[in-house]
């Protein structure tokens, strides 16, 4: 069986655009036409500037993703209150319309109210922007975009300052229920702080002098360029910081061992390289006097005071 198109008599069209055209009248094509003349037009600003951008070699690559993020927030928010001018007198016949239900939608766009009331919290707070590293409940990490719902971080390793590879992703609803810690003040140098768990075995109380002059020497390499930008970022930012020195402190754990508590102010970069060569250091230096001390409570115990071994006959 063949099928052929099926044709639309002339007098069949007349009646269909007779029956469209009370609705096509009633569309506002003016508003239609501004509506897209603004959304091409913000789009293409946001092209330019973002390409202009990334060509700049000399900015900073976090640098780059700050301008990037606040141009486009900024171009949304125009785009949004061109948006809302233009459809104003729409948007008030359906708002009356839509009276009944207003309960209804603010319910149910709650979590979106929150977020929104978040981003707006943070940006007249500027409690951060793209490229500062913050903590909030427990995540840390450095900034990456955020938006008018949700915050990207880049998450660093817990007590550290390397990337873990991984992206978090935020609700700005957060920052109106957690604290949020701000650490870009000590981006380039910070307080890096860690411990050494020891066996209550070991007495490291007797040890202490020698432990301090252990990571006052592994220290002493960076103590100078510390103390200028521990200078530095007081004149800056004016803030009062602890003197860039290390500190030892000796504690006990909640399960009954020694920890010994060390921090030093040093590079961000090099935090990882000096912790590592500080705790093997010491770790060292209590294993060997340990073993020795050991070794020596052998022999008091094979010759005990007043024993004497009998020589070899000769």
């Amino acid at each position: 069986m063949v099928l052929y198109p099926r044709t639309i008599r002339p007098g069949r069209k007349l009646r269909l655009l007779d029956e469209l055209r009370p609705y096509l009248n009633q569309m506002p094509v003016n508003d239609l036409t501004a509506s897209f003349a603004l959304v091409v037009v913000l789009l293409v600003i946001r092209f330019v500037a973002g390409h202009a951008i990334r060509r700049r070699s000399d900015a900073a690559p976090h640098l780059q993703r700050r301008w990037i993020a606040t141009i486009r927030n900024l171009l949304f928010f125009l785009g949004l209150i061109g948006l809302v001018l233009i459809w104003a007198p729409q948007l008030r016949t359906f708002a009356i319309s839509l009276t009944a239900v207003a309960v209804a939608i603010v319910v149910a766009t709650k979590e979106l109210i929150l977020c929104f009331s978040g981003a707006f919290m943070r940006a007249s707070s500027r409690a951060f922007t793209v490229g500062d590293w913050i903590e909030v409940a427990g995540i840390r990490g450095e900034v990456v975009d955020h938006n008018i719902f949700t915050t990207t971080i880049h998450e660093f390793a817990p007590g550290s300052f390397n990337y873990t590879g991984r992206t978090a992703v935020l609700p700005n609803s957060m920052f109106l229920s957690q604290p949020m810690r701000n650490d870009s003040q000590t981006r380039e140098f910070a307080y890096n702080s860690f411990s050494l768990t020891i066996d209550p075995y070991v007495d490291v109380f007797g040890y202490r002098q020698e432990i301090e002059a252990i990571v006052s020497d592994r220290y002493e390499p960076f103590r100078a360029e510390a103390a200028k930008a521990n200078r530095t970022i007081e004149r800056r930012h004016s803030v009062d910081l602890m003197d860039a020195l290390s500190r030892v402190d000796f504690r006990t754990s909640d399960l009954g061992k020694y920890s010994i508590e060390i921090a030093v102010f040093c590079s961000t970069q090099l935090a990882e390289s000096l912790k590592n060569d500080i705790t093997c250091a010491v770790m060292s230096y209590l294993h060997k006097h340990v073993e020795r001390h050991r070794e020596n409570e052998s022999e008091a115990e094979e010759n005990p005071v007043g024993s004497h071994k009998p020589r070899p006959s000769s």
